[in-house]
């Protein structure tokens, strides 16, 4: 669909075409309709001028030439009349040897001497008893040419001033569709993150529209908050009774039957295992969040000097290559934990060395790698899946779930993202994660 300005433009110019479009033909019909009815009402007035001159006697019938004008005597002159009785027929002189006739009375269009466009009208009168018919003609290709002359101009003056009402309306509309191009351009800043609602300075049309986007994105950040306090809250309160349920496994009365407490140990292992990943993926934000912007080179550092805290016993050296001024549209929390999780899984499996690069390449690109033992291709084809351990080669692959990169595999989907594994230059595992 075009926009709403394109389409407005489109049809007040067909509108403005067609219009002054019919003033034209209005014009030029009417032009033309006065000034044939202004010659056929003189060549009438003509017509009765000879009537009053015309003389008879016994057997002959003439025109008094003292009283007719004498554009009817020059030859070819373009002013011609034809008297018809029903013995005589009077020609004027300006016929030559030519003549005019018609059977039709009234006013009409004929071609005469020399081609000439005559306009030619024929009355019947009776004079003296006897039934007369004349037909007065006037040659009209001078009125054509100043027909066509002033259509000239006209048509000049008509496009002139379709050009001036094209312009002026183009103008008009890009003033009056303003405040929707304002609209349009605080959605594009929403949606990188640069503010947080739409300014309601708008026309009325449209305002309702506007203010309920806003009361609908604060609905959505308050529900996302109050999501968060009750997984929070939620976590808190079933921490307490699963520590209690470990003590209780790990008691002496239970060692004497050893199937069942590792029966009962699996269970809480997976019990605590759902209940992390299923509160992780409540806290989601994913692209419903507007208005935030995360910051990698404010927010990195913290977060490797964590990392670098906690594997500080392995010696991993985390090197990182961030973009200058790189922001993301989205939730902080879920960059966080998408990080997080990339950087810890590679600490994790790298022997002493982490490698992570941050650009914006047409979209965002993290790319994480590790110099650790990495893992087959089959094994990358699992590695996003529910339950699949992260597991490239550790003798104790006990060690963690899969749930990492589990809830990394969640994040990226949320924000319509790409996750890829690949074999690192440094000898492990590549974990490339590519979001537009």
């Amino acid at each position: 669909m075009r926009s709403l300005q394109s389409r407005l433009s489109i049809g007040l110019t067909i509108s403005i075409v067609l219009l002054l479009l019919a003033q034209w033909l209005a014009v030029s019909f009417t032009i033309r309709h006065v000034a044939e009815d202004y010659v056929a009402s003189r060549l009438q007035h003509d017509a009765e001028d000879l009537l009053s001159t015309l003389l008879f006697t016994d057997r002959a019938m003439r025109v008094n030439v003292n009283l007719v004008s004498s554009v009817y005597t020059h030859p070819f002159s373009g002013h011609y009349y034809r008297i018809q009785s029903e013995e005589h027929t009077l020609r004027s002189r300006s016929l030559w040897d030519e003549d005019i006739t018609t059977t039709l009375l009234g006013e009409q269009h004929i071609t005469g001497p020399l081609q000439q466009p005559l306009l030619l009208w024929q009355g019947s009168y009776r004079k003296s008893g006897r039934l007369i018919t004349i037909a007065v003609a006037e040659d009209v290709s001078h009125i054509e040419e100043d027909i066509t002359e002033f259509m000239f101009w006209f048509s000049g003056t008509t496009l002139l001033a379709l050009i001036i009402f094209i312009f002026t309306q183009l103008i008009i509309l890009r003033r009056g569709l303003q405040p929707l191009e304002q609209v349009r351009q605080e959605i594009l800043q929403l949606e990188k993150g640069e503010t947080r609602s739409l300014s309601e300075t708008v026309p009325i049309e449209v305002r309702p529209l506007v203010s309920e986007f806003n009361q609908l994105l604060a609905v959505m950040t308050q529900r996302l908050k109050r999501s968060r306090n009750a997984t929070g809250n939620l976590a808190h309160g079933l921490k307490t009774p699963l520590a209690l349920l470990i003590r209780l496994i790990d008691r002496d009365e239970l060692n004497t039957v050893p199937q069942l407490q590792h029966e009962l140990q699996h269970c809480v292992s997976r019990i605590q295992q759902l209940m992390e990943r299923e509160l992780k993926r409540a806290q989601l934000a994913g692209k419903a969040t507007a208005g935030q912007q995360f910051n990698f080179a404010q927010e990195l550092p913290p977060l490797i000097d964590v990392m670098q805290r906690i594997y500080q016993e392995k010696g991993v050296a985390i090197s990182t290559d961030i973009a200058n001024d790189i922001h993301y549209s989205a939730d902080r929390e879920d960059l966080l934990e998408l990080l997080g999780n990339l950087l810890d899984n590679a600490c994790k499996w790298a022997r002493g060395q982490v490698r992570l690069e941050v650009s914006n390449n047409h979209g965002l690109v993290i790319t994480v790698e590790d110099d650790g033992p990495g893992c087959s291709n089959e094994a990358m084809q699992q590695l996003t899946q529910r339950g699949t351990r992260i597991d490239e080669g550790v003798a104790d692959s006990t060690d963690g779930h899969g749930l990492g990169l589990a809830i990394t595999h969640e994040i990226v989907t949320a924000y319509n993202g790409t996750l890829t594994f690949k074999r690192s230059a440094l000898g492990g595992l590549m974990v490339e994660v590519t979001m537009s």
